[in-house]
């Protein structure tokens, strides 16, 4: 008997660790995030377009955010969720999505855009509209795994010195497009 009970007092710390695991695997099947670049053009003047996706899969809410600009400057904010799931013939998800999103711009302007993805969002193209001026971009994973900074990663020279007035200003915007709605995701 003290034999048996010497053995489960040692296997109890292993137990513990496998249920760890377990946990673990189980909310990592659960929610994901990632950050992706994005780059591309507004299409009729050919104005170059960078940013970036920073996307969350959350249970039932599968979507993220955009922000897009100059190399230089932050100019618009979104967030977008999925829209379609593509599904085989025994109706079990192919990895492929299509999200919809709404975009609010820093100067008063507005938008919408599609992201389609083959694989849940990670990798994909854009396409969109802001104040009837069309762009397209594509996601791109870090330009260099060696650096931590927007710059190296994306292309990004941004400051944050004014986010806090940037915040209001995309809220603001985005209430004068859609009074009704709620912009609470800005924040």
């Amino acid at each position: 008997m003290l034999a048996v009970l010497r053995c489960a007092w040692t296997l109890r710390g292993f137990m513990v660790a496998g249920s760890l695991v377990a946990m673990g695997f189980t909310l990592a099947g659960c929610s994901y995030l990632f950050v992706r670049g994005v780059e591309g053009s507004y299409l009729a003047t050919g104005t170059p377009v960078l940013g970036k996706v920073t996307a969350r899969n959350e249970s039932e809410e599968m979507g993220g955010t955009i922000e897009i600009g100059s190399a230089e400057r932050q100019q618009c904010k979104g967030r977008y969720s999925v829209s379609h799931v593509k599904t085989n013939f025994w109706k079990l998800e192919t990895g492929e999505r299509t999200y919809r999103g709404k975009i609010y711009c820093l100067d008063g302007r507005a938008g919408v855009f599609e992201l389609t993805s083959k694989d849940k969002g990670k990798t994909g193209s854009i396409t969109g509209e802001i104040n009837g001026e069309a762009f397209q971009l594509d996601m791109f994973e870090s330009k260099s795994r060696e650096c931590m900074t927007q710059e190296c990663r994306w292309g990004l020279k941004w400051t944050y010195e004014k986010e806090r007035d940037d915040m209001r200003t995309y809220y603001r915007v985005a209430t004068e497009h859609e009074p009704d709605s709620m912009h609470s995701w800005l924040y």
